[in-house]
């Protein structure tokens, strides 16, 4: 007879023993594992707190050196801009110039042409080997006399030629009335007044003429040879023989300086400028006759009386050479000067220095 076969149990108690004791042993495992776990997280989570403070601190650093870039960069945009814009002007301003240096340097060749084409006229115009009738080694000094007009068409010389223009003082002047005609025409003082005249003529333009009146008591005619009533300042042989008849003529006696300004007012040709080379005021006047002791107030009226015996309106240059002592006759004449528009002036010993 068949035993019936017994079912073997598969999880018996034994297994689940095991089980229990081994699933046990994996709970235990994990707990104790996961206690040791919450350490190293509370610690790994204290590593991390610190790490992102420090990452907040450079990144508010990175935050204020990128203020202090977009400052910067701000700062240097400014810069930038104010340097493009004077750039700007500076390359305007250049552009003018570079214009402007263009405009000269056409201005400057046409200028180099015409002096080209002025020095070709020079060189074929016909020469003059004539010099000068009075040659003044120093021309850079012709304009010497400011102010004082001598380049008229027609130019009368009035020269005092009296005793007084022989000294400076008074007392020279006696002693000089006592010497002969050549000492007197030799005194320091005539040739000085000799060398203005020479110079006066030499600085006349040319195309003028002039006339020489020579004044003491009475007229004293210029003798020469060519018998011309106005003589030209660039004919040599005509100054030579004016130059010559200068140097003949001898200072004496007083001055009549009313006689010299009415002969004026009978010239057949009146001329435009008048130079009165003196030494004071006058001493002689027809209105006042000679004798007796005459006074600075006399001498004051005898020149009102010689200004009311010019008759024409002309400009009166004087050079005066004084006379000392005599300190109030510079204001007369400037005072004559001034209401007839010419000029006064009272030269240095040194003057005219040739």
């Amino acid at each position: 007879m068949r035993h019936k076969r017994k079912d073997t149990e598969v999880f018996s108690l034994s297994f689940l023993d095991c089980i229990c004791c081994g699933f046990g042993a994996v709970l235990l495992l994990f707990v104790l594992t996961a206690s040791r776990r919450a350490d190293v997280m509370e610690k790994l989570q204290a590593q991390i707190m610190e790490v992102i403070g420090e990452m907040d601190n450079d990144i508010a650093l990175k935050d204020k050196e990128l203020e202090d870039l977009k400052l910067t960069l701000a700062s240097t945009r400014q810069k930038n801009e104010d340097t493009g814009a004077r750039l700007t002007e500076k390359e305007k301003l250049q552009t003018e110039l570079e214009e402007k240096l263009k405009l000269l340097l056409q201005q400057l060749a046409a200028i180099e042409g015409e002096i080209g084409r002025l020095i070709d006229e020079k060189e074929n115009m016909p020469t003059q080997e004539e010099k000068a009738p009075i040659p003044i080694p120093n021309p850079v000094r012709r304009q010497y006399l400011t102010g004082f007009d001598i380049l008229g068409d027609h130019v009368l010389f009035l020269v005092e030629a009296s005793a007084g223009m022989t000294a400076d003082t008074i007392a020279e002047a006696v002693d000089y009335s006592s010497k002969s005609d050549k000492e007197r025409r030799e005194a320091p003082k005539w040739k000085r007044v000799k060398l203005a005249l020479r110079w006066l003529i030499a600085n006349m333009k040319e195309g003028a003429r002039y006339k020489i009146i020579f004044f003491n008591r009475d007229l004293v005619p210029l003798e020469t040879g060519f018998g011309r009533d106005w003589f030209d300042p660039m004919d040599n042989d005509l100054t030579v023989e004016v130059l010559n008849a200068i140097d003949d003529i001898t200072p004496t006696d007083g001055a009549n300086l009313e006689k010299a300004f009415a002969i004026v007012n009978e010239l057949p040709i009146e001329p435009d400028r008048l130079v009165l080379i003196c030494d004071g005021l006058p001493t002689l006047s027809e209105q006042y006759p000679s004798g007796g002791q005459i006074v600075y107030e006399d001498r004051v009226a005898m020149l009102r009386a010689a200004q009311n015996a010019l008759q024409l309106r002309l400009p009166v240059n004087t050079i005066m050479y004084p006379l000392m002592p005599d300190p109030g006759s510079a204001v007369h004449f400037w005072r004559l000067a001034n209401s007839s528009g010419g000029a006064m002036i009272s030269p240095a010993e040194n003057w005219p220095d040739l």
